[in-house]
C-alpha cells in the first residue's frame, strides 16, 4: 500500500510516542504509572487512524481503515481482559442460602469461575464494538395499522396471528416488521437492551417488551441482604429458566419474520438459523456461541444448586457447552477468510489466553525468512502485525515480567528497530531500546548508530540516549568497536603494503565509528580508539584517511580533556607510563601527517612551475621541506620503539608503521631532490640526496633494518645507483 512519508511515520511514532510518555513517567518516579494506559493509548491511535482512512475513495485506504478498526478493537479486548487476569480478585466471599434470588448465585458463579467471567468478558467487548446502523425513519408508531385497515387482520390482539393461521399480513406490515426487528436484533447484540425495549414501547410492540422485561434475574434486596445496597428495589423476573424455554418455544413458531426468530434465539441462548448467519462475520458469530455458553453454564450451576424447580423445564435446552476453542474452530470454519486475518488471529489468542505462544511463533516467522525457509509471510509482508505483536510483547512483559520469553522480545524488537531504521525514523529508536536488557539494547544501539554519519541526527541520538536514562558510554563504546570489528578484513592486506592518496567509503565509516566517542566526551576511550584507527590506517597506507581524520577533529582539544577525565575518574597508577605512551604516539602521528602535508605541497610546487616561477622562493621551499623531513626521518616513532619498549605488546606495530613510513619518507625525499636538481640546474641537491645513504647505513640509527623490513633495501639501493651515475 502506498501512503504519503507523513502517514508512514506517524503509524510508527503514535505507538512509540506513547512509549516514551510511560518511560519518561517512570523514570521520573513522581507518580505510580499505570501500564494500562499503553494500551488505552494504543488503541485510541488506532482508532484516530482508522478514522482518518475511512472516508477515502482509493480502495487501499479504506482496507487500511478496516486493518487500523480492527487494531482498535484488539487493543480494546487486550485491555479489557490483561486488566481482570492481573487484578487482585480478594473479593469478598458470598455467603449464599438456599432462599437467595438466583442473580445471587450467578454473581457468586461468576466470581468463582475465572473463564465464565472472561467469556462475559469478551461478550462486553463484542457488544461494544458491535455496529448498529441508524434508527431508521420508516419504523411504524403502531402495529400491523395496514393489515387491520384492510380486513387482513381480525383482531388487534398482537398474539392472534399465532393463533389463527388464516390471517394474512399486508405485505407492508411484514416489510415494516422486518426492519423494527432486525433493528431491535442489533440493539440487543449491541447491548443496548433498554433501547430496544424503548423502541418496542414506542412501535407497540407489547410482545418484544414482555419479553425483554424478562432478560434480567430475579433479585430481591429484602432477601439478598448481601448485595441490599446494590440495588433499593426488587428487578427481574423469578423464574427465568422458564422465561427461558417459553422465548426458545417461540422461536420455534412457523411464520416468524427471521429477525424475530433471532432474537427469541438469542435470548434463549440458541444459535440463530442460517438464514440470519448468511449475514453474519466473525465476530457476531464468536458472540452467539459464547452467549450460548453463558447461558448454558449458568443454569447448570443454578440446576446443581437447587435453584431451578422442575416446573419451569417444560423443554428440553442442551446442557452441555462447547469450549471456547471449540467455538473458536467453528466460527473459523464458517468464517476462514476473516479468521486468518492476524489481528483475528490475535485476538483469538489473547481471549484463549495464549499470547506468548502467539508471540514465539511469530519470532520463528521472523527467523523462517531470515534463514532462508520462507520468502514471505505475514509478519514480514505485513508491516503493521510486526508493529501489533512487538508493541503487545513489550507491553505483556511490563505487566507480567517474564511471560514472554526474552529472546522472543528481543528479536521483535530488534526487528522493529532495523523497521523504523529503513523508515528513516532514527529519533523513535532509542524509546524502544530501552525495553530490551543491557547486553540486547548495547547491540541494538550500536548497530543503529554505527550507521549514522550525518552530524545533526548523531547528535539527537546522544541527547536522546541521556535523556531515557540508557547507558549511553556503554552504547558508544560497543558502537566503536562494533566498526571496528565490521571493518577489519577491509585492513588485512594480503599484498604489499603501499602508501595511497585517497579516502574511501570504509575509511571514512571507521572515521565516523570513533568519533562516537569523541561526541559521547568518553575522551580516554577516544584516545585508545585513535591510537587503534591511528596505527590500522597507517599498516595499511592510508595515511590520506588519518589526515582526514585529524583534520576534522581537534586532536590538542582531546588530549587536554583526556587529562581532566583521567585526573577526575581518578586513573593513576601503573597505566601512567602507558598512558603517557599513547600521547606520545598521537603526537608523532601528528608530525608524520603534518610531513606527508609538507610533500605534497612541495609536489604542487612543482608542478605549477614554469618561467614566470619565483626561483628563490621555489629554493628557500624545497630546502625547508628538506629539513623537516630530515628532521621527521631522525625522529618518527624512533623513542617508543627503543629498547626500552622492546618486550611491549606494541612494539612489532609501532616498529611495522616506521619500517613503512620511514623509507618512504628516505625515498620520496632523494626522488625531490633530485627532480629538483634537474628542473632548477642545481647539481648540489643531487649530493644531497646521495647523503641519506650515510644516514641509512650508520650503526646508531640502523635505518637500513627499517629498509630490509619493509623489502625496500633493493629499491633504495638502485635509487642510489641510478642518481650517483648523475654525478659524473
Amino acid at each position: 500500500m502506498e501512503l504519503s512519508d507523513t502517514y508512514k511515520a506517524e503509524h510508527f511514532t503514535k505507538f512509540s510516542d506513547t512509549l516514551k510518555e510511560y518511560r519518561i513517567e517512570q523514570n521520573n518516579e513522581q507518580n505510580p504509572t499505570d501500564p494500562f494506559n499503553i494500551i488505552r493509548e494504543f488503541r485510541s491511535s488506532a482508532g484516530q487512524l482508522a478514522l482518518k482512512f475511512a472516508n477515502s475513495t482509493d480502495q487501499q485506504n479504506l482496507i487500511s481503515s478496516t486493518d487500523w478498526e480492527l487494531e482498535a478493537r484488539f487493543w480494546h479486548l487486550v485491555e479489557l481482559l490483561m486488566v481482570f487476569r492481573n487484578a487482585d480478585l480478594d473479593l469478598d466471599e458470598i455467603d449464599l442460602h438456599p432462599y437467595n434470588s438466583r442473580a445471587l448465585f450467578k454473581k457468586k458463579l461468576m466470581q468463582g469461575n475465572t473463564d465464565l467471567y472472561q467469556i462475559w468478558i469478551v461478550m462486553v467487548w463484542l457488544r461494544e464494538n458491535t455496529h448498529v446502523e441508524d434508527r431508521p425513519k420508516n419504523i411504524p408508531t403502531s402495529k400491523w395499522s395496514n393489515s387491520i385497515t384492510s380486513g387482513g387482520l381480525k383482531s388487534c390482539d398482537l398474539d392472534f396471528p399465532l393463533r389463527e393461521n388464516n390471517n394474512v399480513l399486508d405485505v407492508k406490515d411484514k416489510k415494516e416488521d422486518h426492519i423494527f426487528f432486525k433493528y431491535i436484533y442489533e440493539l440487543i447484540l449491541a447491548g443496548a437492551v433498554d433501547e430496544a425495549l424503548e423502541e418496542a414501547k414506542l412501535t407497540d410492540n407489547i410482545t418484544i417488551c414482555m419479553i425483554l422485561c424478562g432478560v434480567q434475574e430475579y433479585l430481591n434486596p429484602v432477601i439478598d441482604k448481601q448485595i441490599a445496597n446494590e440495588f433499593d428495589t426488587q428487578q427481574g423476573i423469578k423464574k427465568h429458566s422458564l422465561w427461558r424455554r417459553t422465548v426458545f418455544s417461540l422461536s420455534q413458531q412457523p411464520g416468524l419474520d427471521p429477525y424475530e426468530r433471532a432474537i427469541y434465539c438469542y435470548l434463549s441462548g440458541d444459535i440463530p438459523s442460517q438464514e440470519i448467519l448468511q449475514y453474519s462475520d466473525w465476530e457476531s458469530d464468536l458472540h452467539l456461541y459464547l452467549n450460548q455458553i453463558l447461558q448454558i453454564e449458568i443454569e447448570n450451576y443454578l440446576l446443581k444448586n437447587n435453584q431451578i424447580s422442575t416446573d419451569e423445564l417444560i423443554l428440553p435446552l442442551p446442557s452441555h457447552a462447547l469450549t471456547v476453542q471449540e467455538v473458536l474452530n467453528r466460527v473459523a470454519a464458517r468464517h476462514p477468510s476473516e479468521s486468518e486475518h492476524p489481528i483475528r488471529v490475535l485476538m483469538a489468542s489473547v481471549i484463549l489466553d495464549s499470547l506468548p505462544s502467539v508471540i514465539h511463533s511469530s519470532v520463528e516467522m521472523l527467523l523462517d525468512v531470515v534463514k532462508g525457509t520462507e520468502t514471505s509471510n505475514d509478519i514480514i509482508d505485513k508491516p503493521y502485525l510486526l508493529r501489533i505483536v512487538t508493541h503487545l510483547a513489550i507491553f505483556l512483559d511490563i505487566i507480567n515480567p517474564g511471560s514472554v520469553e526474552e529472546v522472543d522480545k528481543s528479536k521483535l524488537i530488534t526487528t522493529y528497530i532495523s523497521l523504523l531504521k529503513l523508515q528513516g525514523l532514527y529519533e523513535n529508536i532509542p524509546i524502544y531500546a530501552t525495553f530490551l536488557n543491557e547486553s540486547d539494547c548495547l547491540e541494538a544501539c550500536s548497530f543503529i548508530l554505527s550507521s549514522l554519519e550525518n552530524p545533526q541526527i548523531r547528535q539527537k541520538q546522544i541527547e536522546i540516549i541521556n535523556f531515557l536514562k540508557l547507558p549511553a558510554s556503554n552504547i558508544l563504546r560497543r558502537t566503536t568497536q562494533r566498526v571496528f570489528e565490521e571493518t577489519e578484513h577491509e585492513y588485512s592486506p594480503s599484498n604489499e603494503i603501499s602508501i595511497s592518496f585517497d579516502v574511501n567509503n570504509i575509511d571514512m565509516h571507521l572515521i565516523c565509528g570513533v568519533e562516537w566517542l569523541i561526541e559521547g566526551k568518553l575522551y580516554v576511550d577516544a584516545v585508545h580508539s585513535i591510537i587503534a584507527l591511528s596505527r590500522r590506517f597507517l599498516l595499511n597506507g592510508r595515511v590520506k584517511a588519518l589526515e582526514q581524520f585529524m583534520k576534522r577533529n581537534s586532536f590538542e582539544k582531546i588530549c587536554k580533556n583526556y587529562e581532566l577525565e583521567k585526573i577526575a575518574e581518578n586513573i593513576s597508577g601503573n597505566g601512567d607510563e602507558k598512558e603517557d605512551q599513547f600521547l606520545k604516539e598521537i603526537t608523532q602521528y601528528e608530525h608524520l601527517i603534518q610531513g606527508i602535508e609538507k610533500y605534497e605541497e612541495w609536489q604542487k610546487s612543482v608542478s605549477l612551475l614554469n618561467s614566470e616561477s619565483n626561483i628563490p622562493t621555489l629554493i628557500e621551499k624545497l630546502q625547508g621541506f628538506s629539513k623537516d623531513t630530515f628532521e621527521l626521518i631522525r625522529s618518527f616513532l624512533v623513542e617508543l620503539t627503543s629498547m626500552d619498549l622492546i618486550n611491549s605488546i606494541d612494539y612489532e606495530i609501532l616498529y611495522e608503521i616506521r619500517a613503512l613510513y620511514t623509507p618512504f619518507l628516505i625515498m620520496e625525499l632523494h626522488k625531490k631532490l633530485v627532480e629538483a636538481a634537474k628542473l632548477l640546474k642545481i647539481p648540489k641537491f643531487v649530493s644531497e640526496a646521495l647523503e641519506f645513504t650515510s644516514l641509512v647505513a650508520n650503526e646508531n640509527d640502523k635505518i637500513y633494518l627499517l629498509f630490509q623490513s619493509s623489502g625496500k633495501l633493493k629499491e633504495y639501493l638502485d635509487l642510489v645507483a641510478r642518481t650517483a651515475t648523475l654525478l659524473n
